[in-house]
């Protein structure tokens, strides 16, 4: 079992290593869920279409490209898929570039650990490039050695390649990162594989259980850690 921050006192915080951090983006470092939530049913709204409630939870599982391909099937047949999942790009990527803004506390952790002599990077499930318009706006982009995502080691965080692909370009072990995330089964994954696991609470309650369960630290916001 996890212990959340509250159980460790704080110099058993201030003696945990932390100089090889590997952080998720979405609902970790950016709080952009909620426009992840409500990307396909605005994108309906904004062409007069009516879709289900439970549209974006379902497409959550799936690829823009993927998304694209079902809304066409579902409610766009006068559309291309490419023309639908172009669309749906350019949507988020305007929010990316415009709203997005940081998770509570995140500016300052980040700031702490950049001062201990810590390496850091991003490694997301989402699109590296269309981030760094956020991480740069938001004033955080120059604390990470580098940006990696899931694209470029061809499978999701059910596997942990993209964790090892961060620990191999830091040169350091698995046992050596610490890696921060707010989904569950990310977090099994990087347990499993090796890494030290911070779970960050997000927006869904019924998920912190879990997220608690594969985290050997857990946490609402970064402030807890200052």
């Amino acid at each position: 079992m996890s212990r959340g921050i509250r159980e460790f006192n704080k110099r058993e915080v201030q003696r945990m290593d932390f100089g090889y951090v590997i952080f998720d983006m979405d609902g970790t470092l950016l709080d952009s869920i909620p426009y992840w939530e409500r990307l396909a049913l605005g994108y309906l709204e904004e062409l007069g279409v009516s879709g289900p409630s439970d549209l974006d939870r379902r497409l959550s599982m799936m690829s823009v490209q993927e998304a694209g391909v079902c809304l066409r099937e579902e409610f766009l047949m006068e559309k291309t898929a490419e023309e639908i999942c172009s669309e749906l790009c350019e949507r988020i990527h305007k929010n990316y570039r415009e709203d997005i803004l940081l998770k509570p506390g995140v500016a300052e952790w980040l700031a702490h650990l950049k001062g201990q002599g810590a390496h850091m990077c991003v490694a997301t499930a989402s699109s590296a490039e269309i981030g760094k318009a956020a991480l740069d706006r938001n004033g955080i982009l120059p604390y990470f050695d580098f940006l990696i995502d899931c694209e470029m080691v061809g499978i999701g965080k059910i596997d942990p390649a993209v964790y090892h692909l961060a620990a191999q370009r830091f040169g350091v072990t698995p046992a050596d990162c610490v890696v921060v995330e707010d989904a569950a089964f990310a977090l099994k994954t990087a347990k499993a594989a090796g890494y030290f696991t911070i779970g960050v609470y997000e927006s869904s309650e019924l998920a912190q259980d879990l997220i608690q369960q594969y985290s050997d630290l857990y946490i609402k916001d970064f402030r807890e850690l200052l």
